[in-house]
Order: structure tokens, then C-alpha cells, then sequence
């Protein structure tokens, strides 16, 4: 009798010993679920969110006729927008890439999916505007196999990477404006596009005088 006794209550230390195992996995699987859930709504809240982006820069007050043009390859203006990215985000833990090609400009970068950094290259149709800003329409993205929307990365791009403040981001629309009305340079002249003939490597830019009246 007292041995079964003691086998009775060595069952039942197991069972409840079994019983704490089960509940620990359970609470453990609960606590997965609830971060992966509360992840999954940060990431869709702040990637998926469209985004449109306008500056409040002041545009600057010029005079009424350009005192010289600029007209450069494209070679040279990848050369100056390699440098002035590199200066903006010198304190950006995120960095990218403008660039012009044979037809089109690239924005280069990287986005983070699922944990992973993911390269992309997206690409726009330049079109010189009526006010010498330059418009850039999306036209398509380069990410690999992922079935990634450009909404969805030109969404990522306004949350998440430093944009300076003459550009005006669309996602919902697939633009970029290149303001460069608001655009100064250091010594208080702006420029104003007039040909953007990407084919045929032949850009050009008015440079006008800031108003001193």
C-alpha cells in the first residue's frame, strides 16, 4: 500500500510538472504572437502610410532676368550631387543616391523588409517646369525579385530618409518636385532649370541674383 502511495504522488508530481511545461510554452508562444503583431502594425503604419511631403522652405525673391546660364554634362552634375549628398547627410545613419542615366534619374538606397536590408533603384522621368522647378515622375523600381509597389518604398523614403527641404515628396502620386525656387546657394543666388535633354547629355540652368530691393 505505501508503495503505491508513493508511485501515486510520483505520477502526480509529473503530471503538474508536465502541466507548468505546457502553460510556460503557451505563454511563450503569446508573447511571440503579440510581438510579431505589434511590429507588423508599426511597419504598416509607418511604410504603408502614403506620404506627401510639402516644403515650407521661403522661396527666395529674385530679379526678373537670369545674369548668366550653367550648362553642364550629366558626368558633372552626378559629380555635384555626389557632393552635396555627402555633405547633407553627413549625421544620416541612412544614405542614398541621386544619379542621372542615359534617359532617366535613379535614386539608389536601401530599405529594411522583415529585418533585412534591402537594396532598391527607382526611377523617374525628369520634366523641367514652367517656374524652372523640375518634376520627377516614378516610373519604375529596381528591387530584386520582391513584389514591392513604388508607393510603398517612395512611402518608406519620406519616413525614414533625411530629405532636404526645397524637395516636396508624393507617394501617393509617384512624384518628386524638385523646388529650386527655395533652393540657395551660398551666395544667395538660385538657379532656375530651363533643358534637362538627359539623351543628348545637354543640361542647363539660369542662375539669378537675390533681390536687394
Amino acid at each position: 500500500m505505501e508503495a503505491k502511495k508513493r508511485s501515486r504522488q510520483r505520477n502526480t508530481t509529473q503530471q503538474k510538472k508536465i502541466k507548468t511545461g505546457i502553460n510556460w510554452w503557451k505563454w511563450l508562444l503569446l508573447v511571440l504572437v503579440g510581438l510579431m503583431l505589434g511590429t507588423g502594425i508599426w511597419f504598416a503604419k509607418t511604410i504603408l502610410t502614403p506620404v506627401n511631403i510639402n516644403t515650407t522652405a521661403r522661396t527666395v525673391t529674385t530679379t526678373h532676368e537670369s545674369v548668366f546660364t550653367v550648362k553642364l554634362t550629366k558626368a558633372s552634375a552626378n559629380r555635384i550631387m555626389a557632393h552635396y549628398l555627402k555633405d547633407y547627410l553627413r549625421d544620416s545613419n541612412v544614405k542614398y543616391t541621386v544619379t542621372l542615366g542615359t534617359n532617366e534619374a535613379a535614386l539608389s538606397g536601401k530599405f529594411k523588409f522583415l529585418g533585412n536590408s534591402v537594396k532598391f533603384q527607382l526611377t523617374f522621368d525628369p520634366l523641367v517646369l514652367k517656374n524652372g522647378d523640375v518634376l520627377l515622375k516614378a516610373k519604375d523600381l529596381n528591387v530584386g525579385a520582391l513584389p514591392v509597389p513604388i508607393s510603398f518604398v517612395m512611402s518608406y523614403i519620406g519616413n525614414s530618409y533625411k530629405i532636404p527641404r526645397w524637395v516636396s515628396l508624393n507617394s501617393k502620386a509617384g512624384t518628386v518636385v524638385l523646388k529650386l525656387s527655395q533652393f540657395k546657394l551660398q551666395n544667395g543666388m538660385t538657379l532656375k532649370a530651363t533643358k534637362l535633354d538627359l539623351t543628348n547629355d545637354d543640361l542647363e540652368f539660369a542662375v539669378y541674383l537675390p533681390d536687394e530691393s
